[in-house]
């Protein structure tokens, strides 16, 4: 019996391809933060120790292009503490600052630095809530520097009571690890049908991207220890606090000059050099608040 050879396959017949890897990757569609006009800017920094020492550089740098633009600006700086021996080197003040109230000794520099007027309060936040303001041309932003839950708190109860005037802006580290985000909505019902069109007028403020903000501290202090006193034990990272107003300055950058945001909230671990960004879009707003894709759109 003759058995009959495979035929082998023909130099011309057509191949099939095979399917290529796509290198773009879905992702949801982007929604764009639609701010209210604004004529004047109010920032309040609470807190001017750690990362608070970083930020007033940058605030009165910000400061000044908004006044290019013709836009008003107030910056007030709250803190009840002074300087002590152990901020010397790891918070931006020196020998000669020692027992004077640190919102004033940094106030005096960005006044030296900037030739604009900065308002001092050397008392919780409680004793300038008349100084916050939120009339329709007025933009008025809470910059939290602090590491305490109660204070978290009090911003947040402010923020709510505001009902979308006034935006929160929370800066927080543990050891080697840092977060930052931005909202002006506290409770997530206030962002029911916020997205229209690609668009919203409205953030989840800091409480809700990162609930435990109120419940304890981001850093986790043994036997009381301060945050200066954990970076001068080698516990928590000399950087940490500067990686962290870094990030909230180029998100205060976007968000008042360039008026173009793509994340509202980042987290970073600066031993790995990790981030977690918080993109705006649909799914990632329904993520952190709760609510479905439907009631953000209101559909």
């Amino acid at each position: 019996m003759v058995r009959k050879r495979n035929p082998k396959p023909s130099t011309h017949q057509k191949q099939i391809p095979t399917p290529a890897l796509s290198l773009l990757l879905d992702a949801p569609t982007p929604v764009r933060l639609q701010l209210r006009a604004f004529e004047r800017v109010n920032l309040i920094l609470v807190g001017c120790g750690g990362t608070g020492s970083h930020l007033v550089s940058g605030l009165g740098a910000l400061a000044c292009e908004l006044r290019e633009r013709s836009i008003a600006v107030q910056l007030i700086f709250v803190d009840p503490d002074k300087v002590e021996q152990k901020n010397v080197g790891r918070q931006l003040f020196t020998r000669a600052d020692i027992g004077k109230p640190k919102a004033q000794v940094l106030a005096q520099r960005v006044m030296q630095a900037f030739g604009i007027v900065v308002e001092t309060y050397v008392a919780p936040l409680e004793n300038c809530v008349t100084r916050i303001e939120s009339a329709d041309d007025n933009l008025t932003l809470i910059i939290g520097a602090v590491d305490n839950p109660a204070a978290r708190a009090y911003i947040c109860k402010l923020v709510g009571d505001a009902h979308g005037n006034v935006w929160w802006l929370d800066t927080g580290n543990e050891n080697h690890s840092g977060q930052i985000a931005l909202g002006n909505c506290a409770k997530a019902a206030q962002l029911k049908g916020s997205v229209q069109l690609g668009m919203t007028q409205n953030l989840p403020a800091p409480n809700l991207v990162y609930p435990d903000l109120l419940e304890t501290p981001r850093v986790k202090k043994s036997k009381g220890a301060s945050c200066a006193e954990l970076t001068a034990t080698g516990e928590q990272g000399l950087m940490v606090n500067r990686l962290v107003a870094a990030w909230a300055l180029s998100l205060l950058y976007d968000f008042l000059i360039a008026r173009e945001i793509q994340s509202f909230a980042l987290a970073f671990n600066a031993r790995t050099g990790g981030t977690k960004p918080y993109s705006l879009d649909v799914p990632t707003l329904a993520q952190v608040t709760g609510l479905s894709e439907t009631q953000l759109s209101g559909k």
